[in-house]
């Protein structure tokens, strides 16, 4: 027992000044590592100050020799630049293992969406919250894989993780090809793809409003179309609409009440989902995105970038100004006083609004009227106009241009 006890603290000897100088050199480097935490705070608000848009994930550690140990990822080269300049003017020695993203291995690629809707998650884990959705067709940037999930950049510059099973990952030739290909977009709320075009046919796959295909050949009453992970059927012609014309009659409309007749046509008794903008389940930008997207307007995902995005209009109290398919945004207000955006909802006119709340219904601003909303109306902070002012669309994310926005430096 006297030996074990006299072993014990000879280790005890040997041990307790190497702990002390670790602890003495940690000490000394918690000052270092603050200095370099602010520095990158200050970065980060400057470049990446909202994570819906940009990656902006770098922490600090240090070694035992002194040097601080840069790790995690972006995607912003103006932001990595930014912070080695400042590391340099302050003189701190760094060991940089910053990620930058895309990784090399997705530079060159692009993912198509290949399911009805896709999920896009806020990590990469099925139990993650329920960012956002994206529909059949729709070309997405892929930026890195972890867990089976690619994290990945929507039409709308959303940022997100989905599952492998929504991607079809292709090079540019074969982008290219699909880009190039004739179109159809779904115009109904929700379909089918058949194998073939027999009674009682089976089904390939469910397709639902906005989800765009390749169109192989047009007959009478079917067309044959591909998906984009390569799959054939035939879906009813009445479904769909050739996607060229499409963006014509968009371009060419002139009438208001085309939006607000779709919303009151489309939409009413849709359930609520976080997160969701199918037609499946909506939130409530997830609404208006999909709304004004069947006109070919690519909105941004939530309503405080929506009010950010639009032509903003001024309110009075018997919202004289607006014009029916204007957007309304309601929430509440910071410390500060400036406004805190957290829902949003289409004007009908008349006071009258449809939204999604629980689910897709119409209430009202006025009083007077029976669908009134108190606590609405309490809460309505701005509004802004998309029809004829907000420039973005969607098309050309299903055209020849989406090669030149995907794959910029290469001719």
């Amino acid at each position: 027992m006297k030996s074990r006890i006299l072993s014990l603290l000879a280790i005890l000897i040997i041990i307790l000044p190497a702990y002390r100088c670790r602890k003495g050199n940690d000490n000394a480097l918690a000052p270092k590592q603050k200095q370099v935490n602010d520095i990158m705070q200050k970065i980060r608000k400057k470049f990446a100050p909202d994570a819906r848009d940009h990656v902006f994930e770098i922490s600090t550690s240090y070694n035992k020799n002194g040097s601080i140990l840069l790790s995690g990822s972006t995607d912003l080269q103006a932001a990595h630049n930014a912070l080695v300049d400042s590391l340099k003017a302050h003189q701190v020695h760094w060991i940089d293992s910053i990620k930058m993203l895309p990784v090399p291995a997705f530079k060159s690629k692009v993912g198509l969406i290949r399911l009805s809707v896709a999920n896009l998650r806020t990590a990469p884990k099925h139990a993650a919250e329920l960012a956002s959705q994206m529909l059949m067709g729709m070309p997405v940037r892929i930026l890195e894989k972890r867990n089976g999930f690619y994290r990945i950049r929507t039409t709308e510059g959303y940022l997100g993780w989905t599952d492998s099973a929504a991607l079809q990952i292709m090079d540019r030739p074969a982008f290219e090809k699909w880009a190039r290909a004739p179109k159809v977009i779904m115009d109904e709320n929700y379909g089918k793809i058949y194998a073939d075009t027999l009674p009682d046919a089976p089904q390939i796959s469910d397709v639902v409003k906005n989800d765009v295909l390749i169109l192989l050949r047009q007959h009478l009453y079917f067309m044959e179309v591909q998906m984009p992970d390569g799959r054939r059927g035939f879906v009813p012609s009445n479904d769909f609409v050739l996607l060229n014309e499409w963006e014509k009659l968009n371009k060419d409309f002139s009438a208001l009440t085309d939006i607000t007749t779709e919303a009151l046509h489309d939409y009413p008794g849709i359930p609520y989902l976080w997160g969701g903008t199918s037609i499946k389940a909506l939130d409530c930008s997830g609404f208006t995105k999909n709304l004004f997207q069947s006109f070919g307007y690519l909105l941004p995902r939530d309503a405080s970038q929506q009010a950010r995005a639009v032509w903003p209009v001024p309110l009075t109290e018997r919202l004289d100004s607006l014009q029916p398919a204007d957007l309304l945004f309601f929430g509440t207000h910071r410390a500060d006083g400036s406004p805190k955006i957290t829902h949003v909802a289409l004007y009908l006119g008349a006071g009258r609004i449809i939204h999604a709340t629980g689910e897709v219904k119409v209430e009202s601003l006025f009083p007077e009227d029976s669908l009134y909303n108190d606590a609405r109306r309490k809460t309505l902070l701005g509004a802004g106009r998309v029809y004829r002012i907000y420039k973005r669309r969607i098309y050309p994310y299903y055209t020849a241009q989406a090669v030149k926005i995907f794959f910029p430096a290469q001719r």
